[in-house]
């Protein structure tokens, strides 16, 4: 047992601070009403120590295990490089953007493990183009490479069929894609990429709308291509970090609303920059490239068919909008489909029946109860 003795918890003060502050909480977010901010700093300083109760309270809170508050120095946290660059900036990993980002690197270790139930893939698209090469032409590149042209997005009705014909073509070139719940799209992270091969990964928020999402399935493809992986937010870093961000936002934008195709629908080309455009001509041109609203309006900037002073005006309207409401959960094999890739979905399904993996195992690696598998695998063919 971790008690020691009596009723106090004998923790290492130094892994309680740490714990705190890795979640982003200060000293009075993290004490609510169990405890005063007074005890909490003293306890952090290892002047006074807390009951067992007071902190199972808070390793809960920081979710963290008991054990991790007895070790004697922290643990190394294996983030692939790009990460740690962002982790020294600005950008504090909560600890479910934590797990979630453990668990993803088990995944791929077991696809990666396994990948003889999988087909062989190219990946010579990885590092195939740098920073300095032109935004429109790399657009070009990937739309070619990813067959998505006009005619087959007037075949979408909804944006999910967009997001996951998007999703699906970019899976189809062995990048495993996942997503998470839980962690905040506007202060922790839109999406990550892991650029190593086999099975680059890329990573999106479930918080973020289904447009959203299609932006950062783009821009993490323009991370694999430039083979620099990270994490993408909201938040500026570092300048060098900045300028990748940018190049990839420039990419993802000449990906989803082509120029060609946009100055080829009737008028636009006859339009200058002091055109301002209404929420229904948007909402018209949304259901064409199937893009957000802020998305079409820039590439109409570059383009000088309105201004910056319109578009700054719209884009801080849109950014005070509350982001879409979560709905209630799909049945679980639902989830599952959606939060996997299904190459990877069928990896572990053949690793387990090939005796590879323990069912618990494979109950583990898809976050699924297996009595649930059958209607699984019965929607994994459809």
């Amino acid at each position: 047992m971790f008690m020691g003795t009596g009723s106090y918890a004998y923790i290492n003060p130094e892994m309680l601070k740490l714990a705190r502050e890795q979640c982003g909480y200060s000293i009075e977010q993290a004490v609510k009403t169990h405890l005063t901010p007074e005890k909490l700093e003293k306890a952090e300083r290892g002047e006074v120590r807390l009951t067992f109760k007071q902190f199972l309270t808070l390793a809960n809170k920081y979710k963290r295990p008991p054990a991790f508050f007895y070790l004697k120095s922290p643990p190394e946290e294996e983030f692939p490089e790009d990460f740690r660059t962002i982790q020294a900036g600005e950008i504090k990993f909560g600890p479910i953007l934590r797990e979630h980002i453990k668990k993803i690197k088990e995944k791929r270790k077991l696809a990666i493990t396994y990948q003889l139930y999988d087909q062989k893939f190219d990946y010579s698209y990885i590092k195939l183009i740098t920073i300095d090469s032109k935004p429109e032409s790399v657009a070009n590149i990937i739309l070619k490479f990813l067959k998505i042209d006009m005619k087959t997005r007037a075949s979408w009705k909804t944006k999910y069929d967009a997001f996951n014909k998007w999703k699906n073509v970019i899976e189809e070139k062995g990048i495993l894609v996942f997503q998470i719940s839980g962690v905040s799209v506007r202060d922790e992270m839109r999406g990550f990429s892991i650029s190593e091969i086999p099975y680059p990964t890329i990573v999106l928020n479930r918080s973020d709308s289904p447009l959203g999402r299609i932006f950062t399935l783009i821009h993490e493809l323009c991370h694999l291509m430039l083979k620099k992986g990270g994490i993408c937010t909201t938040k500026k870093v570092d300048e060098d970090q900045f300028e990748i961000e940018r190049f990839c936002n420039a990419v993802a934008g000449a990906v989803l609303v082509p120029k060609a195709d946009l100055l080829d629908i009737r008028n636009i080309e006859n339009y200058d920059s002091s055109k301002t455009w209404t929420d229904i001509e948007l909402d018209q041109l949304k259901k064409i490239f199937w893009a957000s609203y802020e998305v079409i309006l820039r590439r109409l900037l570059n383009f000088n068919k309105t201004n910056k002073k319109f578009y700054q005006k719209k884009r801080n309207e849109w950014q005070r909008l509350p982001l879409p409401a979560q709905r209630g959960g799909p049945p679980p094999y639902k989830k599952v489909l959606s939060g996997n890739s299904r190459n990877y979905i069928r990896i572990v399904l053949d690793a387990m029946y090939e005796g590879q993996i323990t069912m618990h195992e494979a109950s583990y690696y898809l976050d699924m109860n297996l009595k649930y598998l059958s209607k699984l695998e019965e929607n994994l063919q459809s």
